[in-house]
């Protein structure tokens, strides 16, 4: 119970820090100077949570030289201890395996400081808390101390393979990101990339892990022999039928039918840690100007929404052009923050208001490719224009992804792609009676009217487990 208060303790810091701070004034011209570059690239979109974790399985197997890695969170359970030991078996072989990973959800885990030991392993810790073995009570303590130094987190979500292929998207390492969580799963989404591009996240990816702000693992948790070879026993790998089912699948593989077309990655900034500027989001909105300028439908998918006045300012651009705005996100009971759903609930009449159509995710969607049909959020990142141009990427709608977290993304220049990631949306909600809820639309009198009665559930999920707007 004293844990819980803790972790209760951080999680409303955080929330607080994270929604309601005020944030830098914003100098005009501001990166007016960064250029957008364009990369050949194939995409391919994979279709479910059982191939998202099946493919990275397979790719480790395949790795001849290198694995890069950055991860939010990355869990010890069935399939974070199962993918860690298929990066063991490949380092053993001589693969030079590299993980970033950010501090919140690490605390004194010696699996992960003893496998780091391996000669051809190294993990390293992004903008580290000073209290590791307190728990949550300590983390709650030392982030109220030191809230400047500790606000800003890595969010970015990576996976490259012997710079051959990569992926990107929303989901972290563990049971609940690909359908196996007797507790509650994520509904979420992979890109697998190959081709050219590639070299440009490499770079990205070199500069962050060249940066002052990355600790290696055992100079922060001392290592203990057989840590790692403990925690596989304690799962039972080799008994569990979630590893047999993702075997099954990794042997099912079939090659990936890939588009070929061209993509403009999008980076943040280091300097975000220094003076909490908007680098990513103001980079991203350059890149995309002139699509945003004429623009006829925007569909902005994102599984926390915190709109602030930036945001409103494009939403209100894009209204005022006469664009179509749909928002998909959670409602109020699929959000796995606990403090999310007021911030949310405080803006929503104003969106609709604005004209903006919105679907709700309900926490009672069953997906049909999650193993064990239990409660599910909403997490897709995504934001597609004109059935044209696809952002695939880290962040959310909201103010953390924009003045605090560390992001990157890229858009997808193709009409096919874009297609298929709607039809990935809408083939959810089609297969869910009710899992979409259109709230109200404005109608050409100005008036606004209900066209569905939904009922809205008021039941808090967020306190379920891990964290609140320090988004996943």
């Amino acid at each position: 119970m004293t844990n819980f208060k803790g972790f209760c303790a951080l999680l409303a810091a955080i929330a607080l820090a994270g929604c309601a701070q005020p944030y830098p004034e914003i100098e005009a011209g501001f990166e007016s100077n960064w250029q957008s570059q364009d990369y050949q690239a194939d995409v391919y979109l994979i279709p479910d949570s059982n191939e998202a974790i099946a493919r990275r399985v397979q790719l480790v197997r395949n790795a001849k030289s290198s694995v890069d890695m950055t991860y939010f969170s990355w869990e010890k359970d069935t399939l974070g201890l199962m993918l860690f030991n298929e990066l063991k078996h490949a380092a053993d072989r001589g693969v030079h395996v590299r993980l970033t990973l950010d501090d919140l959800l690490v605390f004194n885990d010696k699996w992960l400081s003893e496998i780091s030991t391996h000669e051809n392993i190294e993990v390293k810790i992004f903008n580290p808390f000073n209290s590791r073995k307190m728990g949550w009570i300590g983390r709650a303590g030392d982030f109220l101390s030191n809230q400047k130094d500790l606000d800003n987190r890595l969010h970015e979500k990576y996976f490259n393979v012997d710079h051959q292929y990569m992926i990107l998207g929303g989901r972290n390492i563990g049971d609940d990101y690909f359908g196996y969580s007797k507790q509650a799963n994520f509904f979420d989404m992979d890109v697998l990339f190959k081709g050219e591009v590639i070299e440009a996240f490499h770079l990205n990816y070199e500069s962050l892990w060249n940066s002052e702000h990355l600790v290696p693992m055992q100079d922060l948790v001392k290592s203990k022999d057989g840590a790692f070879d403990k925690a596989l026993k304690k799962a039972k790998l080799d008994e569990s039928d979630i590893v047999k089912r993702v075997e099954r699948k990794v042997a099912q593989l079939a090659e990936p039918e890939f588009i070929h077309t061209e993509a403009t990655p999008v980076f943040d900034s280091i300097e975000k840690l220094n003076d909490n500027k908007p680098y990513f989001r103001t980079r991203a909105e350059q890149t995309v100007e002139n699509e945003l300028s004429k623009a006829n439908e925007v569909i902005i998918s994102t599984p926390y929404v915190v709109p602030h006045d930036g945001e409103f300012h494009v939403i209100d651009r894009l209204r005022e052009q006469g664009s179509n705005v749909t928002l998909l996100t959670n409602s109020s009971a699929s959000n796995d923050s606990g403090f999310i759903p007021a911030y949310y609930e405080k803006h929503r009449q104003t969106l609709l208001n604005k004209g903006v159509n919105i679907y709700e995710y309900r926490d009672s969607a069953k997906n049909k490719d999650h193993y064990f049909h239990v409660d599910t959020y909403y997490h897709n990142k995504t934001l597609i224009i004109d059935n044209k141009l696809t952002f695939i990427g880290s962040s959310n709608f909201d103010p953390r992804s924009d003045f605090l977290n560390i992001e990157f993304g890229l858009f997808v220049q193709s009409e096919e792609f874009a297609k298929q990631v709607e039809a990935y949306l809408s083939v959810k909600r089609s297969s869910f009676s009710g899992v979409f809820l259109i709230m109200n639309k404005v109608i050409p009198s100005g008036k606004v009217e209900m066209r569905f009665e939904p009922k809205i559930l008021t039941t808090v999920a967020g306190i379920n487990f891990l964290i609140a707007s320090l988004e996943r």
